[in-house]
């Protein structure tokens, strides 16, 4: 780089020189780390010789900009991945984040549809109960699961009833009450003949209510 020659207007010669220069290092880098470095030293060049900093900073975004830019017309023959993004709903910023979230991805991936969902956030009434929790010996019109506690899911039982749990397994005709002949738990007791099975009553589950149903 000589001396700027006196007379030289800022115009069409200095952008296009600016913008050859910066083909050619680029032309010549061999790794980006070596042509960061050239374009630094170039820019320095240019300031030195009186170049206006504002075109030299237009010409080299220019030429980036280009270089990178995704052409409007570029067919994807890919087709596109379904994602689902799961954000809590705050407001207003929220649906501006999942816009900007979509343009992001639109332009950086553009094989992605990106599907933003909202979800209810943390609200002060999910800390506290309106209502008290029944223990499970009194629970009633519910649907019920047993298992045997060393057999497993083998020798698993599903049952309903419109009573209390408690009276299901330990009234007159209970199913965990010794005195109970047709109980299906003794029986599988019985028929092992294994002192290790046995069915707790603290392991029953309840899965469901069953409120209509008329038998015990």
């Amino acid at each position: 780089m000589g001396r700027r020659p006196e007379g030289c207007a800022v115009g069409w010669n200095q952008f296009s020189l600016i913008r050859c220069l910066i083909f050619r290092i680029y032309s010549i880098a061999t790794t980006y780390s070596w042509f960061h470095q050239d374009l630094t030293f170039l820019r320095k060049k240019f300031i030195g010789n009186g170049f206006p900093t504002k075109l030299i900073d237009k010409c080299t975004n220019e030429f980036l900009a280009k270089l990178y830019e995704v052409p409007d017309d570029q067919v994807h023959t890919v087709s596109k991945k379904s994602i689902t993004f799961v954000l809590p709903f705050l407001g207003q910023p929220s649906y501006l984040l999942a816009k900007r979230l979509r343009q992001l991805i639109g332009k950086f991936y553009p094989c992605v549809d990106l599907k933003v969902v909202f979800k209810r956030g943390f609200s002060i009434k999910d800390m506290f109960r309106f209502k008290d929790i029944l223990p499970l010996e009194c629970k009633s019109g519910v649907i019920y699961y047993i298992k045997c506690k060393k057999c497993g899911p083998s020798a698993a039982y599903l049952g309903k009833t419109k009573n209390t749990v408690y009276e299901r397994f330990y009234s007159s005709n209970g199913h965990l009450n010794p005195r109970t002949e047709n109980s299906a738990l003794h029986g599988h007791i019985s028929e092992t003949g294994d002192p290790e099975c046995e069915f707790v009553f603290g392991d029953i589950q309840v899965l469901g209510g069953c409120s209509n149903d008329l038998r015990p």
